[in-house]
């Protein structure tokens, strides 16, 4: 049947909802006060949105077509991403700088010029070649199954893709791309896109193979134990990396293979809220609707309300931990206020800050909000 996916909605925007907590751990001001809040958002907020974003594009482009998707898409994301690096960039990095100043940190704020907007334009990348992507898959499964079972070869070429974007990423390309000119304009983009690629690339496999979407949305508590063991895992290899570099000794594989664990933590941690979020929350609630509807606004415009209530707050001496508490929920409250007061009320707003010229009751359009797809 043809339906709404709710659960893959609110976990989709939930995770954009948690990258405000991200930004606001800045209160910190690079101290590692809230590094935990850090490592934590990072161990599954950009794994679990990229691979439902990559369920949902090709679920849009079946329904759609090829070119009213790419037409659709590439205004949604780079309007908007150059709303952020343009227009609220600036103010954004003015205030925050003057927060660590201020903080006497020792560090000074520094961030690559598009911001929280990379994102967006590395979605945009997955986007451009979606139509490979998935013509790659297909092709790619059935010659391997001519060797083994379809179950198996799927496994073996998606694991072959973290193996080659995870030596990509932390080894062949910082080897030599650094020394092309101009590079650093991009540089970063390009790793951390390839770093991401096999989230989203995971997202696709789950809506052309029925089997993948069936099995990562149902067995919450048989994924929740397996993450568990994961989690214990990753604290052990973490332990072990200190400990070798406590005594000054570098093991370069020790660090290539916490690399690829990272994936395995980040994909099981993402398959287990699809299915914890599919068995508990895959109904029409009105939180729900208001997350979905406004995630994509509250991602855009949340840094810049996080560094304002940082700087006033810090202005007026409140406490840091209330400071980075009052900070995040203030811009999810103030994004969510400015989406429904503003956002769906004006078209040009609705253009710049979610790419959509009506905005209407569509929201399955765009990209980082509400979808539907057969089910």
């Amino acid at each position: 049947m043809d339906r709404r996916l709710y659960h893959l909605d609110f976990l989709r925007a939930f995770a954009l909802f948690v990258g405000v907590f991200y930004r606001s751990a800045h209160a910190d001001a690079g101290a590692g006060d809230y590094d935990f809040v850090r490592d934590a958002s990072g161990a599954f907020r950009m794994a679990c949105f990229f691979l439902i974003s990559g369920y949902f594009s090709v679920a849009v482009i079946e329904r759609k077509g090829t070119l009213p998707f790419l037409k659709g898409r590439l205004v949604m994301l780079t309007v908007p991403a150059l709303v952020c690096v343009i227009l609220l960039a600036p103010f954004t990095a003015e205030w925050m700088a003057t927060y660590y100043s201020e903080a006497d940190s020792s560090k000074d704020f520094k961030m690559f010029w598009m911001y929280h907007a990379w994102f967006l334009f590395s979605l945009l990348a997955y986007t451009l070649v979606l139509n490979y992507t998935v013509h790659v898959s297909k092709v790619s499964v059935a010659w391997l199954s001519r060797f083994m079972p379809e179950n198996a070869a799927r496994i073996v070429l998606f694991s072959t893709v973290v193996f080659v974007c995870a030596l990509s990423y932390k080894v062949l390309l910082p080897s030599f791309m650094w020394e092309i000119p101009y590079i650093h304009v991009i540089g970063l983009f390009v790793l951390i896109s390839v770093q991401h690629f096999p989230y989203f690339l995971l997202g696709v496999f789950m809506f052309l193979w029925q089997d993948v979407y069936e099995r990562f949305n149902s067995g919450y508590i048989r994924w929740g134990l397996v993450a568990l063991v994961c989690i214990g895992g990753s604290v052990a290899l973490s332990l072990l990396t200190d400990y070798y570099q406590g005594r000054g000794v570098e093991l370069h594989f020790l660090e290539f293979f916490a690399t690829i664990y990272e994936y395995l933590l980040a994909i099981l941690l993402s398959i287990f809220f699809c299915a914890f979020g599919a068995r508990f929350l895959d109904k029409d609630f009105w939180i729900v609707r208001a997350m979905a509807q406004s995630a994509y606004t509250v991602y855009v415009v949340h840094f810049i309300i996080v560094a304002f209530l940082l700087f006033a707050l810090q202005k007026i001496g409140i406490p840091m931990d209330a400071r980075m508490l009052l900070s995040a929920v203030g811009a999810c409250l103030g994004g969510m206020l400015f989406h429904f007061v503003v956002v769906k009320r004006f078209k040009i707003a609705s253009l710049l800050f979610n790419g959509k010229l009506n905005y209407g009751a569509g929201a399955a359009g765009s990209p980082v909000t509400a979808g539907s797809t057969k089910v």
